[in-house]
């Protein structure tokens, strides 16, 4: 897979060609900073992100608040300080340690749902909030009935990248956690099935399991109260029409075609 140094606020993080990493991230920040604006915290608030990836978010967050920590059961940000290996499962911290607990399309990945979101509740203080933005059932069904054409689409991008960082006199560096690009067999077979997205059995019940209601379920069980809920933009896995009609996208997402929500809590 192809990968690239790019400097992300005030950090280095891992990334996956420019022009598909810019509009990742400028749906990470979208999403980012809809959601935060519910939230009453001081500056000196202290912050744990759950599934930190590359870093990006995680530096949105120190720039809001005085101490930010965060966790990844798979991979560390190149610059890794603050950071540690840990499942959300297992919170490895004291009970009420944050004002804030924020994760971004995480929790579709989690295991053990329920027991995440009892840790989660255990190691928020009181009067502190909890953020989850999670995908919806539209982001499910266009990512299944647009992959035909998305699909092969991506896998040209990728190899372009490739190729272009082996022509490089001056390749960025390739960090461990960088995975292999996938055999022939196995991209032709992601075209005609493609792999479930999170910790789900099938799509069906992925698709089923990313309904507003169904999050409600699952969240409910921090024992938080509610605080909003939010649509908060329309688009693809595939990165159609990147940087375009971005107000247009975020309006969609307010008439029923959200590709991700963001849900807030307070403990109370």
């Amino acid at each position: 897979m192809s990968a690239e140094i790019e400097k992300a606020g005030s950090g280095v993080s891992i990334v996956e060609g420019k022009s598909w990493t810019r509009w990742l991230h400028d749906v990470r920040r979208i999403e980012f900073e809809a959601a935060v604006e519910h939230i009453l915290l001081a500056e000196d608030s202290t912050a744990l992100e759950i599934g930190c990836g590359d870093g990006f978010q995680l530096n949105l967050l120190r720039r809001r608040f005085g101490r930010v920590l965060g966790i990844d059961a798979g991979r560390l940000p190149p610059s890794p300080e603050g950071c540690v290996f840990a499942c959300t499962e297992s919170l490895p911290f004291p009970d009420g340690t944050f004002d804030l607990v924020f994760s971004c399309h995480v929790v579709e990945h989690i295991e053990d749902r329920a027991r995440a979101m009892a840790e989660v509740g255990r190691v928020v203080c009181e009067g502190g909030y909890v953020v989850h933005i999670v995908p919806t059932r539209f982001w499910k069904a266009t990512s299944l009935l647009l992959n035909p054409i998305g699909y092969p689409i991506r896998v040209w991008e990728k190899w372009r990248q490739l190729r272009e960082r082996h022509q490089d006199k001056n390749p960025p560096e390739i960090l461990q956690h960088e995975e292999s690009p996938p055999g022939l067999f196995q991209v032709f077979g992601r075209w005609i099935y493609p792999p479930i997205h999170g910790s789900f059995p099938s799509h069906w019940s992925e698709f089923q399991s990313f309904g507003q209601e169904n999050w409600r379920t699952v969240f409910r069980r921090a024992g938080l109260q509610p605080v909003a809920e939010i649509p908060l933009l329309s688009y693809t896995q595939f990165g159609f029409l990147r940087f375009r009609l971005l107000g247009l996208r975020t309006r969609l997402a307010h008439h029923g075609f959200a590709s991700s929500l963001a849900f807030i809590f307070q403990k109370s």
